[in-house]
């Protein structure tokens, strides 16, 4: 993580600003901005108040400066308060911000709220209850746990994890040639093909073998996001994708159909993110495990970087380097790439897509790009369920339908947790496992309530109040200061592996 000069903040909202319409930014979308920009640029330490500063100082802005950072801006918690409030988001907050490009279904718009909640969505009208919100396909397609030595095998496809005897044309199944893998459709096995299969076959590339044997043993379900949402970047920059023979048309409709390198880059920086340090370090059995995960750790990011790092020192030195199917000219064609490559190979930055795969990822699998704005509620107004294909439950494909009537401009949102277990549970199962909390939702607010608590920032810190919560809200006088067995083996398997 750096600190950007002056002259980064300028040219990185410059350039911002050069695909959109207007020539400054608007006073209402900074906190966007700065957010989009320190998760595209892994920026840290630029205030609120800098960024404005800046901005304002180079006719980026034409609004008045606040008065002081804890204005009216920083909500009514700080009403009253003498105490500056900072402004630059805690590392152990996910940071989150919306990109323009994902299309987003009719009915609802994104909506941005301020940097510690992240995007949003909200209806657009009213929907009924029952009815269909909206229906998408993973944006990165990753196995559940159980189904990885199946997609290994070939038993399953390995794009929409499937039966390959399923397929609807049997004349039309796909075998890799390469491995052992299949697809059941032309079309999963181009859409592997043209976004992580590359990269990732073990006959195509050898260099992911200790990888992808990793992720099989461990049946580490983050990292293999990560490496297949590494290997749909930098598919963008390798032959199948540029050229190798295609038309220039085929070649269009590769770039339209999965994007380009920078396209890429912003949908998947737009997600939450937060480093998997962050994650762990909040579980009850930390203490005992760090040791022995910091070398697993260790061992996943050596293999990841052998894999996919186009710069590994495997790849580039000795008299034989490892084939690698990624492009050196093609990174060179633009010059931000080869640094956000570099970056993205970095330990902290491994982490921190780590933390992301396992904030974002639905429960059976995958990243979905309009999912991932929907925040949690214990009383949730949308569910999702996955819709079936061929007759089976289909894992990559989900559909989100309201659970109750909503209004028009209401915040659609899901529970990301067992909404009927006790309040104490549910507080430390978000705070822990999505790292956010203590949630005040009108059902929280509610229980809190009737226990005598009430959430008052300025007078407790979040891990102070959520032990009051446990205290009051255990049924079991003894019982508030350890984590129930089942409680803590939910948040080992909750968290990645």
């Amino acid at each position: 993580m750096t600190a950007p000069s002056e002259a980064q903040i300028v040219e990185a909202v410059t350039a911002k600003l050069t695909g959109s319409q207007g020539k400054t930014v608007p006073d209402a979308e900074l906190a966007r901005l700065l957010a989009t920009l320190e998760l595209e640029n892994d920026w840290t330490d630029v205030s609120a108040k800098r960024f404005h500063s800046v901005l304002s100082k180079n006719a980026l802005i034409d609004s008045p400066p606040p008065a002081t950072e804890g204005g009216a801006s920083a909500g009514a918690g700080a009403a009253g308060s003498k105490k500056k409030k900072k402004s630059k988001t805690d590392a152990g907050v996910p940071r989150s911000f919306i990109d323009a490009n994902v299309s987003i279904p009719a009915g609802v718009r994104a909506h941005y709220f301020d940097s510690v909640k992240g995007k949003g969505l909200v209806a657009s009208r009213s929907f009924a209850e029952g009815e269909l919100v909206f229906t998408e396909e993973a944006y990165i397609a990753t196995p559940p746990p159980e189904a990885f030595d199946q997609v290994s095998s070939g038993e399953l496809c390995a794009q929409c994890f499937l039966p390959v005897s399923s397929a609807p044309v049997q004349l039309a199944i796909k075998n890799c040639g390469k491995c052992k893998v299949r697809f059941c459709t032309s079309a999963c096995a181009r859409t592997a093909m043209a976004t992580h299969h590359t990269l990732l076959c073990t006959g195509l590339n050898p260099a992911a073998k200790p990888l992808v044997q990793l992720v099989q043993s461990q049946k580490w379900q983050s990292l293999h996001c990560v490496a297949r949402s590494l290997a749909r970047l930098l598919s963008t920059l390798t032959p199948h994708n540029n050229g190798m023979g295609k038309q220039s048309r085929e070649q269009d409709d590769l770039i339209a159909a999965y994007g380009d390198f920078e396209t890429v880059h912003a949908r998947l920086s737009s997600f939450a993110t937060v480093s998997e340090l962050e994650r762990r370090s909040r579980n009850p059995g930390w203490a005992t495990e760090k040791a022995s995960f910091e070398g697993i750790l260790a061992e996943a990011y050596t293999a990841l970087c052998n894999a996919l790092d186009p710069y590994a020192e495997s790849r580039t030195s000795g008299p034989h380097p490892d084939p690698f199917h990624v492009q050196l000219d093609l990174i060179d064609a633009v010059k931000t790439r080869k640094g956000q490559i570099k970056d993205l190979f970095t330990y902290a930055s491994f982490l921190k897509l780590l933390g992301r795969a396992n904030v974002n990822m639905e429960k059976f699998g995958g990243l979905y790009s309009v999912h991932s704005f929907l925040n949690h509620s214990c009383a949730p107004n949308v569910q999702i369920r996955h819709v079936p294909e061929r007759g089976i439950l289909a894992s990559m494909k989900v559909a989100a339908l309201a659970l109750r009537p909503i209004a028009k401009d209401e915040e659609l949102v899901i529970s990301y947790i067992d909404p009927t277990t006790r309040l104490g549970r549910r507080q430390l199962v978000l705070y822990r496992d999505y790292c956010f909390g203590p949630c005040t939702c009108p059902k929280c607010v509610q229980e809190l309530k009737e226990v005598g608590l009430q959430y008052d920032p300025a007078k407790n810190s979040v891990k102070t109040f959520l032990d009051s919560v446990a205290r009051k809200s255990n049924p079991e006088p003894h019982a508030a200061a350890a984590v129930d067995p089942s409680l803590e083996e939910e948040l080992r398997a909750s968290l990645g592996f």
